[in-house]
């Protein structure tokens, strides 16, 4: 009987085994990392500290604020103005400052591993894209966005034989689309994994029950495209001294600080401060030619042989040229650089409320050209999880 019940288990198994050969190897990958995923999410962790929901899944709907301050300086000093034949000296700033970004989307993910989408309600037409995965000890994101704008500011200081002078410039109404791409990846690593879940606070695919900080190593690299390079901003392109596309990019590393704080049960509040040692500064700027007539008065006749008749005749603007000459690149020192966030999380059984904002500020300088960036969103999400 024994041997008849030990031939019956047997088989059983390998009837068990032949069928998941069978499964499809995308189905066994799924599963492995299934299985991999769900592992991680608890090795190692404090439950006294960190508790992770039984439904894996979550949704989440994304209302964002999303800001950025770009300003460029040039500036042309007495010897510059003397190789012209001028006498004084004349700085340009352009103030690259579109409206307040607000964005509406979603985001699905399985235990912190998810893809989030968003698409501005404004007329920038602007786009963002998510992706971002978090363990016990880890977390790496990628945000990809992407908007066009005409919201720029500038104006023009300096002396000449005449004395000191200070103009704005205020023909924005003219200006074609400026076209703004950037993407920021970020990885960070917590040395105390096992009481401080840097999920709880970010991607909620975790919960924190009581208040632990951690240590933390990480990494950024930024990078923005800015492309104004239209024949209609061509007087916009002489301004800023022929440039009339911008490439950023910078890659810096650091070592900071965050904490979670439990003031009340269900109510997470946390802090992230990270000094950032920026190794890798590069900036490449493209330089342009137009036949744009920074100077053009009414009734003068264009370079494109026509007559000018402001509000009533703009057929000479289809004649305006614009075209590429050459580049400049150009690597700045190391630096410093600060990365900081702040996140409120209040979980309810299979909801949760979160509202976290980031800033981020970098600049760099090409001969007499200084530009400097920041950047900062604050986000707002309704989850649930299934």
């Amino acid at each position: 009987m024994k041997k008849y019940i030990t031939i019956g288990i047997t088989l059983c198994c390998c009837i068990f085994l032949s069928a998941q050969d069978k499964k499809p190897w995308p189905l066994r990958v799924l599963h492995s990392v299934k299985t991999y995923i769900d592992s991680s999410a608890v090795r190692g962790i404090d439950p006294n500290y960190i508790q992770v929901p039984k439904k894996p899944w979550a949704v989440m709907l994304k209302y964002k604020t999303n800001d950025m301050d770009l300003r460029s300086t040039s500036t042309m000093d007495r010897e510059m103005m003397a190789e012209k034949g001028l006498y004084g000296e004349l700085n340009w700033e352009s103030a690259f400052k579109p409206r307040s970004e607000v964005s509406i989307g979603a985001w699905i993910g399985y235990r912190g591993y998810g893809l989030g989408y968003s698409y501005s309600l404004h007329r920038s037409e602007g786009r963002n894209f998510s992706i971002g995965a978090t363990g016990a000890n880890y977390g790496v994101n990628l945000r990809i966005r992407s908007f066009n704008t005409r919201d720029i500011e500038a104006r023009m200081w300096g002396y000449d034989e005449e004395g000191p002078f200070n103009e704005p410039f205020e023909e924005t109404e003219t200006w074609d689309d400026i076209k703004v791409k950037s993407a920021i990846f970020d990885g960070y690593y917590m040395f105390n994994g096992k009481r401080f879940s840097y999920a709880a606070a970010y991607d909620q695919s975790s919960i924190q029950v009581r208040s632990a900080g951690s240590f933390m190593l990480g990494l950024m690299w930024f990078q923005t495209s800015i492309d104004y390079a239209r024949p209609l901003n061509g007087l916009l392109i002489q301004i800023l001294g022929g440039v009339g596309r911008i490439k950023l990019h910078e890659g810096s590393i650091g070592v900071g600080y965050a904490y979670n704080w439990v003031p009340v049960k269900n109510l997470l509040i946390n802090i992230t401060a990270m000094p950032m040692l920026v190794v890798y500064n590069r900036t490449k700027a493209y330089l342009y030619e137009s036949n744009y007539d920074i100077f053009l008065d009414e009734g003068e006749v264009s370079p494109t042989g026509k007559k000018y008749v402001p509000d009533d005749d703009d057929s000479w603007q289809k004649d305006i040229t614009l075209e590429e000459t050459s580049s400049i690149t150009k690597y700045g020192k190391i630096s410093l650089n600060i990365d900081a966030r702040a996140s409120i999380t209040y979980n309810f059984d299979r909801f949760f409320l979160n509202v976290y904002g980031q800033v981020n500020h970098w600049n760099n300088k090409i001969d007499n050209n200084r530009i400097k960036l920041t950047d900062w969103y604050v986000n707002a999400s309704l989850g649930f999880r299934f």
